[in-house]
């Protein structure tokens, strides 16, 4: 019979890219198809939009970028053969290869929960059509900047413990710094942003080299790291 501790509710806060999907890989592959369908020059005008949105609005904005990419092309129907590129990828391709293994293990001993930054069409179809949404039954939350959401990350999942599971070290500092009783954070090590040589204060409470490192984490493992 599990004891009152064992029973007590974990929500674990997972972000897709570069936690869940190898999403260096799908912009490398983005980045290949769309010079050779578009040649170099107009290609790295392409990624020079792609960069202007990303900077004015705060996150990747794929629809955005190509909305400000078509006068470039005018007439050229070549824009919807990127567009194509860009949203019928097949995502599902890209998942760590350990992830949906994870998922599974977190919802024995949890409620998983996809919480990512992104805009409000490419990423959430990103989401469902890699598997990721299915695999956590559709609990799923897009925001800007999630470490700015937190009260509404919590209203809309209680629990009084929580596992933010990133690879970007600056938000789980954040999140940590914000609510250090509840939070525990988890740095993957994955990615660009994964190995970030900057030392964020507080540090994450656990780093690990892979998403599937995960499984062999406990409830006990991780209820020792809440201040």
């Amino acid at each position: 019979m599990r004891d009152a501790a064992d029973a007590e509710p974990v929500v674990f806060i997972l972000d897709c890219d570069n936690t869940l999907l190898d999403n260096d890989a799908l912009k490398a592959d983005l980045d290949a198809q769309i010079h050779a369908l578009l040649g170099d020059a107009r290609a790295e005008q392409f990624w020079r939009v792609y960069e202007e949105v990303r900077l004015a609005t705060g996150t990747v904005d794929f629809p955005l970028t190509l909305e400000r990419f078509r006068p470039i092309l005018g007439d050229d129907p070549l824009l919807e053969c990127v567009h194509a590129i860009i949203f019928d990828y097949p995502f599902a391709s890209r998942l760590y290869p350990d992830t949906l293994a994870t998922l599974r293990h977190l919802q024995t001993i949890g409620s998983p929960v996809i919480v990512s930054d992104g805009d409000i069409v490419y990423q959430p179809l990103k989401i469902a059509r890699s598997g990721l949404a299915a695999a956590v039954d559709e609990q799923v939350a897009i925001y800007i900047h999630k470490e700015a959401h937190l009260d509404e990350i919590v209203a809309r999942w209680s629990a009084p413990i929580y596992v933010m599971v990133d690879d970007k070290a600056r938000i789980l500092s954040a999140t940590k710094a914000r609510m250090p009783q509840r939070f525990v954070t988890v740095h993957i090590r994955q990615g660009h942003y994964g190995l970030d040589p900057h030392a964020y204060t507080p540090a994450p409470d656990l780093s690990l080299d892979a998403i599937g490192d995960l499984r062999h984490l406990s409830r006990d493992d991780l209820r020792r790291y809440l201040g």
